[in-house]
């Protein structure tokens, strides 16, 4: 979600459907509500959104008795997550009531959204505010200062309201820092909220309280994430369109002029996933390998120095192929098909998940971690992973019970999320 140095740094948001023996878990790269449906009927081969089929906004479908379906980690210190029974569950900072409970308290251990209408397809997270797909609508809860709930108000809801005056089923909802998108079926976008840089991608500089219509997209969309003030999106062909704030080079476009409306974004192959959140970005393509640009000063871009980049450049030193991406604040993390995470970039609060808190310029190994990671997200400066079990283990930054055990202390080591059985 946020695109910023500084304290607000967006949702990274990534793409990665992982079904192999977690049955269906999708990261903040907002697949479509499908996924899970075509993940088991390929009895638990691994795909991506890229692949993806119409999707379909009705039921939840199986997670083949695996307990998770989604996960999605706010950069406002919450995380949400999607559990295969339609219901979400959120903990951490809740001042807005981003965690949707009925209430304004601070929670360290998960609590269940109240209100939702039904059995939710798919989740996003902003960085107060959040939103599910429920039977083909988004439905918003939490801060709406600009209009970020879609709702025509201004007014915070501590519980799901229903987003009014989009044509069409929403397959995918995600969160910026104060503007929200939505994919419906078909692969068009409406976004609102907050716009002063162009986030929400209508030509205009003009705040949305309601959906307004992503001009320009030329293709179909199947995947979004957004940061701070920008959005990018990816083409069933693989191609990445990104809008809005550029101070640092975020739209690797190679200037810092922002943009409202889609710019076409030239890499080396299709581009299989895209995660947002301060400053930089970062995809991975086709083959597996990532590449970052925009702000550097911690070594977020992973090329081994603290240059910012106008362009994409390569990570340097990650082993193996990441299925799954997400950028913090000033760092990145990436989920290798070995199971593995590895995490490069600032460490001021254990966010890289090595036991340390020391920065690093390319990629570490998270230690402890209890099992293969199937997806990863992060906010400023904490990190989570669920686990291909089932198990959701985060580490960093924990003032508000972020990390979801019971706590409020940092852990430079992965701690377990205190999930329902």
């Amino acid at each position: 979600m946020a695109l910023h140095a500084g304290h607000r740094h967006g949702l990274a948001l990534t793409t990665a459907l992982l079904c192999a023996a977690l049955g269906c878990v999708t990261d903040e790269w907002h697949v479509p509500a499908d996924a899970c449906a075509r993940c088991d009927a390929d009895e638990g081969a691994v795909g991506d959104a890229s692949d993806a089929a119409a999707p379909d906004a009705g039921e939840p479908a199986s997670c083949a008795g695996q307990p998770l379906r989604a996960l999605a980690v706010s950069h406002g210190h919450y995380a949400c997550a999607l559990r295969c029974d339609g219901s979400v569950w959120c903990w951490g900072a809740n001042e807005h009531g981003q965690l949707g409970d009925g209430t304004t308290v601070a929670r360290s251990t998960p609590v269940q959204v109240r209100g939702l209408g039904g059995p939710a397809t798919a989740i996003g997270a902003g960085y107060q505010h959040a939103c599910a797909v429920v039977r083909g609508e988004a439905r918003c809860w939490g801060q709406n200062l600009y209009g970020e709930l879609g709702d025509g108000t201004h007014e915070q809801r501590v519980e799901p309201a229903t987003v009014p005056g989009i044509d069409g089923a929403v397959v995918a909802v995600a969160g910026g820092e104060h503007h929200t998108c939505a994919i419906v079926e078909g692969g068009a976008m409406r976004c609102w909220g907050f716009n002063m840089f162009g986030g929400v991608g209508d030509g205009t500089n003009v705040d949305r309280p309601m959906p307004h219509v992503v001009a320009a997209l030329r293709g179909s969309v199947d995947a979004m994430a957004l940061g701070q003030f920008s959005t990018c999106a990816r083409t069933l062909e693989g191609e990445l369109r990104c809008w809005g704030l550029n101070a640092f080079g975020d739209l690797g476009d190679g200037t810092i002029s922002n943009r409202n409306t889609p710019l076409s974004l030239v890499l080396s192959e299709p581009v299989r996933a895209v995660a947002l959140l301060a400053n930089h970005v970062c995809a991975t393509l086709e083959s597996g390998a990532v590449w970052c640009w925009g702000y550097n000063i911690d070594g977020a871009l992973g090329d081994r120095s603290t240059v910012t980049r106008l362009r994409p450049v390569a990570v340097h030193g990650l082993e193996g192929s990441a299925v799954s991406l997400t950028v913090g604040g000033r760092h990145s993390c990436a989920a290798t098909g070995d199971g593995a995470v590895r995490c490069w970039g600032g460490n001021e609060r254990g966010q890289l998940g090595d036991g340390s808190t020391t920065r690093r310029l390319s990629p570490m190994q998270v230690v402890d971690l209890g099992g293969p990671a199937a997806v990863v997200g992060a906010s400023e400066a904490s990190t989570c992973a669920a686990l291909r079990d089932g198990l959701v283990r985060c580490w960093g930054a924990n003032e508000s019970g972020q990390l979801g055990n019971g706590s409020t202390v940092d852990a430079v080591t992965p701690v377990t999320v205190r999930l329902p059985p």
